[in-house]
């Protein structure tokens, strides 16, 4: 169903071309796409902020649409402030997003290099092309080398992801202080910290599936 413009709104018309005021605010905000905003001055607020007033992409009636259905469908995912959806009109492969998969790190290389399978795979079901590995301690590239990569390819959003089970002093604490600098060097970069593999209820799925196909073994 279509919602219609909200013309009471005291801020309307906020965006030109409106067609549709479901999302009156955004979702996907920043999206970090140079084609629909930029970065603008606040007085306010002391610093550069994403400004998407230009932009009339998510009052588009085709994209409404085309996002209920990704709901509906199961396909969206929403996980740690991070929207990625997955269609046409919002290639968020030119978006400046990086992604940083981090695992603790071995000093057996056949033990690395099961992150770039899980790299190689999580693109290809993304979309998502700049994913790229670190590692806490034993090899490199170490959290803050990857980062350092990241910037270099102009990304101005970076989601870490700590691939780790369990909760402990490497996710609670370690991570989150090398985090901290990393903000402190790159004050303009937004940093998104994901949970660990370990806080997600679908390990114990992933448990089920090996017992089972254990069993049947």
């Amino acid at each position: 169903m279509i919602k219609k413009l909200n013309k009471a709104c005291r801020f309307f018309p906020c965006h030109s071309g409106l067609e549709d005021c479901t999302f009156c605010y955004c979702p996907f905000y920043p999206c970090l796409d140079g084609k629909l905003g930029k970065y603008v001055y606040s007085s306010k607020q002391g610093k550069d902020i994403w400004s998407c007033q230009s932009c009339s992409w998510i009052h588009k009636r085709k994209v409404t649409q085309e996002i209920f259905i990704l709901i509906v469908k199961n396909k969206f995912l929403i996980k740690n402030e991070l929207f990625l959806p997955k269609f046409k009109s919002h290639n968020l492969k030119n978006a400046k997003l990086g992604i940083i998969i981090l695992s603790h790190g071995s000093r057996l290389k056949k033990a690395n290099a099961s992150l770039d399978k899980i790299i190689k795979t999580t693109k290809k079901n993304t979309g998502l092309g700049i994913i790229i590995p670190a590692y806490l301690q034993f090899c490199h590239p170490n959290l803050t080398e990857s980062v350092k990569s990241l910037i270099g390819q102009e990304c101005r959003t970076i989601i870490i992801i700590p691939f780790f089970l369990f909760n402990g002093n490497h996710v609670t604490r370690d991570i989150p202080d090398i985090i901290k600098e990393e903000k402190a060097k790159y004050p303009k970069v937004r940093f998104i910290y994901t949970k660990n593999l370990g806080d997600d209820s679908r390990i114990a799925d992933i448990v089920a599936d090996m017992i089972e196909g254990g069993h049947a073994k």
